[in-house]
């Protein structure tokens, strides 16, 4: 035990001075016979506390492969420490992770922890966390949806970029700090308004003001976007590598200052904005360079509305339902590229 005590102690002391002899002080196998790699994050008399890490190098291809469950508790040389954390660099690059547990203790995920692990499908992330750090998810292709519960307090803006596979992006009811309001799939914070992570079946609500950066990068699946008159700032690469975006709808008569990194495919794209507001677009720089500019005309407005069970359900002119749109006027973008817009009282 004491000697124990002592490597524990070496470890601490090595990493306070910056001298780090390998990635990981234990490696412990699993009861299904995987070995998970951890460092000492921590230390006190009678406590020690420890971080998943990776085995050699940062972004270890070979280090994790296929189904990971990380312990609640470990037990080590007579002594049981608990998990508390998925550290930086925990799982990146581990293309050959599928399907990974986080238990209940784990408070937060490191930056790039998951990043480019294409082969993850699916991950509950549990009640206990707190935190997601940077790039956090990054190149997960695979994963097709999110659930955010309502203990985290910290998402860095860029945690699930270039997540193309994404459909479904949920915060849950309860969260202080960010939100998915009317269905909109996407991460909202709540404070600011800005939404920070969208996806291909993202709706933007209302009642957004700006669109974070990063926030829709690398949804190449993503084919056409309504941007409503609340949003006033779009940030850097916030559609980014969205290579199959034709149809950007911009509901506001002045147009949003953006740069040039924020729409790498405007070039092909057709932009449609709202009646006598294309000579200001035109003006305008990076907004001038779609492909195609085209007014829409606000004033014909389609009354589409039927009751059902006390409930208002919008319909399409080509009789497609439409759900979760606004008490007001909503713009559908229809498939053959025209407009239809619907007042709901």
């Amino acid at each position: 035990m004491k000697r124990n005590n002592l490597l524990i102690l070496l470890s601490v002391f090595l990493s306070m001075i910056g001298i780090n002899a390998s990635a990981y002080d234990i490696a412990v196998k699993n009861a299904d016979g995987v070995t998970i790699y951890y460092n000492f994050i921590r230390i006190s008399s009678n406590d020690a506390k420890l971080v998943v890490t990776y085995l050699r190098d940062k972004f270890n291809s070979n280090a994790y492969k296929g189904t990971v469950v990380i312990p609640e508790k470990v037990s080590y040389n007579g002594e049981t420490l608990s998990v508390i954390s998925i550290g930086n660099w925990a799982f990146g690059g581990c293309y050959g992770l599928t399907s990974i547990t986080i238990p209940n203790s784990v408070t937060s995920i490191g930056d790039q922890a998951f990043s480019g692990c294409f082969g993850l499908t699916s991950i509950t992330i549990p009640n206990s966390v707190t935190s997601i750090g940077y790039l956090a998810f990054s190149g997960c292709f695979g994963l097709t949806s999110i659930t955010i519960p309502n203990s985290v307090t910290s998402i860095s803006s860029d945690a699930f970029n270039n997540c193309s596979g994404l459909t479904s992006v949920i915060v849950e009811s309860g969260n202080t700090k960010y939100d998915s309001r009317d269905n909109c799939n996407a991460i909202i914070k709540t404070s600011s308004n800005t939404l920070i992570q969208g996806c291909k079946a993202t709706t933007i609500p209302n009642s957004v003001t700006s669109i974070g950066y990063w926030a829709f990068y690398g949804c190449s699946s993503l084919t056409s976007i309504t941007i409503p008159n609340s949003v006033t700032g779009i940030g850097w690469y916030a559609f980014q590598g969205c290579s199959s975006l034709t149809s950007v709808t911009v509901l506001n008569l002045t147009p949003v200052a953006i740069t040039g990194t924020v729409f790498s495919n405007r070039g092909s794209a057709t932009l449609y904005v709202p009646k006598g507001s294309k000579e200001a677009y035109q003006a305008t720089d990076y907004w001038s360079e779609f492909k195609e500019i085209v007014e829409i005309d606000q004033t014909n407005i389609d009354k589409i509305m039927s009751e059902e069970n006390g409930k208002a359900m919008i319909f399409t002119i080509d009789g497609k339902r439409v759900d979760n749109l606004k008490t007001g006027l909503n713009v559908i973008r229809m498939k053959d590229g025209t407009t239809r817009k619907v007042v709901v009282k």
